[in-house]
């Protein structure tokens, strides 16, 4: 009986889907990402496929899912990319905030009617100066009445 190396044990674990390019992970998973275990514990699938197939992962990168789907491990599909880039690729509050180009009154968000909030942080919460003048007069409009 022949023992599998580590990577035909991983390549038995995925699925190719001929129609997106995908290599579905069908081993076990935490968080909707792939887990494979190697003799130093376990890795994030993807991230055994790039460095086993496409070399070493740089230093303070990410691996994108260029696909969007968190259970492919095909290293084509796979982007090292800084933790920030990745985040505003994707589709949560910090990404949609971050492509917003006007507030939901109109106000263009850029140059000085933009109001930055935690730039230190992956994700910055970016909202309109007008619309906070305005709120703020009407704060100080209701107070007199």
């Amino acid at each position: 009986m022949k023992v599998k190396s580590e990577l035909e044990r991983f390549l038995a674990l995925t699925e190719p889907v001929t129609e997106s390019g995908c290599w579905v992970w069908l081993g076990s998973e935490t968080c909707g990402y792939g887990r494979f275990r190697v003799p130093e514990g376990n890795l994030l699938a993807h991230r055994y496929a790039y460095m086993k197939l496409r070399g070493p992962i740089p230093d303070g990168l990410h691996l994108d899912h260029l696909c969007r789907v968190r259970l492919c491990v095909n290293p084509a599909h796979l982007e090292p990319v800084t933790n920030k880039e990745n985040i505003h690729r994707g589709i949560g509050f910090a990404a949609v905030n971050a492509r917003k180009t006007h507030c939901k009154r109109g106000h263009s968000l850029s140059g000085d009617n933009v109001y930055i909030r935690n730039r230190k942080a992956m994700w910055e919460e970016r909202s309109c100066l007008a619309c906070k003048r305005l709120r703020k007069l009407a704060a100080l409009q209701k107070g007199r009445a």
